[in-house]
């Protein structure tokens, strides 16, 4: 055998164990031998993982031998094999307990693995063509004798369960595949000519496969159109949907001809389900519609930095607000182009994105830029401070995409849009294959719109995305006929707004009110409380679960009036008291800012 290639087995349901074998073939270890390594982190979710932790016990043998090879491990992640004139193979125990789209995770109802948790990457060698065998569950696995394998990866000799062997044309090729197994509900169709398919895991009834072959095509075709208006000529020959479907839970991580899905149980839409009021089908659509816009950007439009990922380390770009920004607003905007939802839900959506920024001081410390470089150790790693000191290239991201393109149409009579520029870097990318630089859409901008637009740009990215105003969208969206206007639940008559004057955020723990953020500029900081205080009391009234809300407008009623109030609660175990005080002029001025939107 001449080529790496890895033999998975599904070796252990009860331990959630997978065993890996990787061998390597004698050319490649001749003469200085051989690095192996499992990537720090996967492409699409910009955080170090270090998936190596969950790799268990491993061992090294010569193929013809059988003799053993001592392996040297160089770091957490990295070993060296050493030289050899014959094949050596790997083997090796992955645990793998991750529910979520990231990793891996094995039991006795399912499987599913990103290639990234699992395969050691031969180092110097990730050019070359990959194969990947899955072994079928045999001895003390009667539970999966249905379970069929699902991938998009190249099929080189497999069962008619999806069983054997896969080929890739290199490593980066690989991870970009990921390979769910057990048994699914599944929901075929056809978006321009190519066949998609959504594989449902986890589903406990049968769900309206009927509904959602008929929106996902629609949502498909409304994208592929989209980047080849004349052609429809997508750029894969396939497309999955893998879902797993849990009791809480909502994610997705994007692949070149697949995406990996996590939702709600309740967000799936079944037999004769009013849809017109299931919100959560929406926001499941959503998700769907961002994780397909991204096979065209990030799956093949790319940072420059991502080309070739460096999977040991942190990849830096300070462009996330343009593809996952960007990604953001046309996800929304292609279910209202695709007919999925109406103006009005379209705008609810857009008013429920733009509250929320509004909601986040962190957005006036943080630029949008800066969040993208700092994705690594700031987004991705949130914490109590989080909402004080970070801005959502996603959220705010998708709002520069909106302000941006409405610039654009009314600079140009309506003559051109942001689809244009977008379209514009679609088609560079064919004919580079190369990743975009720090400064390639600031070209296509001017490229596309023109020099009589450079200006009006320069102004909008140092104010708006190097820097951290707010964007003008009341005036811009008023000038598209979108009527705006202020929200008018004062905050002495509606728990969440007291809340939101508070400037603190809550959950319930054993029984106890714990604060999960004090945010800056709130009552509640301003008197001394912090983001992990347990609320004791009120004015001498016990704080509960069932009666937070109640207490929390009361207590806005008593500062409105200008009473002196005190609330009880608990830090490191340790009782204390602090007094809030204010007045309706001073809580006018916190009250942040939220809009509702309506068609004029």
């Amino acid at each position: 055998m001449n080529r790496i290639r890895y033999t998975v087995e599904l070796k252990d349901f009860h331990g959630h164990r997978f065993e890996v074998t990787l061998h390597i073939p004698a050319r490649i270890l001749q003469g200085q031998g051989a690095q192996v390594q499992l990537p720090a982190w996967i492409p699409g979710s910009y955080m170090l993982r270090d998936f190596s932790k969950h790799l268990e016990t491993i061992s090294s043998k010569n193929t013809t031998t059988n003799k053993k090879v001592l392996l040297e491990k160089i770091d957490s992640n990295t070993w060296y094999v050493p030289s050899s004139n014959q094949d050596t193979t790997l083997t090796y125990q992955v645990y793998a307990f991750d529910v979520s789209v990231r990793a891996a995770y094995i039991d006795t109802n399912r499987a599913f693995f990103n290639p990234t948790s699992l395969c050691l990457q031969v180092l110097d060698y990730a050019d070359e063509v990959h194969e990947l065998e899955i072994l079928k569950p045999t001895e003390g696995s009667s539970f999966a004798k249905a379970w069929r394998l699902e991938t998009t990866l190249t099929t080189k000799k497999v069962d008619q369960l999806g069983f054997g062997v896969y080929s890739a044309d290199s490593y980066d090729a690989l991870i970009d595949h990921p390979v769910a197994i057990g048994e699914f509900q599944a929901i075929r169709w056809q978006s321009c000519g190519i066949p998609h398919q959504m594989i449902i895991q986890g589903a406990t009834k049968e769900v309206d496969a009927k509904q959602l072959a008929k929106d996902l095509k629609a949502i498909c075709e409304a994208h592929i159109q989209f980047f080849e208006p004349a052609s429809h000529r997508a750029p894969f020959k396939q497309y999955s949907f893998i879902v797993n479907a849990v009791g809480d839970g909502y994610g997705g991580l994007e692949h070149r001809d697949s995406t990996v899905l996590l939702c709600k149980r309740d967000d799936l839409p079944y037999p004769l389900q009013n849809l017109s009021k299931h919100e959560s089908y929406e926001d499941f659509l959503g998700l769907c519609s961002h994780e397909y816009f991204h096979a065209w950007m990030v799956k093949r439009i790319k940072p420059k930095s991502f080309d070739p990922y460096t999977l040991d380390q942190r990849n830096h770009t300070r462009l996330l607000w343009l593809f996952e920004g960007f990604t953001s607003y046309y996800d929304d905007l292609q279910l209202l182009r695709s007919k999925r939802i109406d103006l009005s839900a379209y705008l609810k959506r857009l008013e429920k994105t733009w509250n929320m920024v509004l909601r986040q001081p962190g957005r006036h410390k943080q630029s949008v830029a800066d969040s993208s470089f700092d994705a690594w150790t700031k987004y991705y790693q949130m914490d109590e401070n989080t909402p004080n000191s970070v801005v959502s290239y996603y959220a705010k991201g998708s709002l520069i995409a909106l302000a941006l393109d409405i610039t654009i149409r009314q600079h140009t009579r309506h003559q051109q849009s942001l689809d244009d520029v977008i379209r514009h870097l679609w088609q560079m990318y064919q004919l580079t294959q190369q990743g975009m630089s720090e400064n390639d859409f600031d070209s296509a901008i001017e490229f596309i719109i023109g020099p009589s637009f450079q200006n009006i740009w320069k102004s909008f990215k140092h104010d708006y995305i190097e820097g951290t105003l707010d964007l003008p969208l009341m005036k811009l969206l008023t000038s598209v006929k979108i009527k705006v206007a202020p929200k008018t639940k004062k905050a002495s008559e509606n728990a969440e707004s007291a809340k939101q004057l508070l400037g603190i955020r809550t959950v319930v723990v054993n029984g106890w009110v714990r604060l999960t953020h004090v945010l800056d500029g709130g009552l509640a900081q301003k008197a001394g409380l912090s983001a992990g205080d347990y609320l004791g009391s009120i004015q001498q009234e016990r704080v509960t679960p069932a009666r937070l809300d109640q207490l929390l407008v009361q207590l806005i009623k008593d500062l409105e009036n200008s009473k002196k109030m005190s609330v009880t609660a608990y830090r490191h175990e340790t009782e204390f008291s602090v007094a809030l005080s204010s007045n309706t002029k001073e809580m006018k001025s916190l009250q942040p800012q939220q809009f509702t939107l309506a068609t004029s």
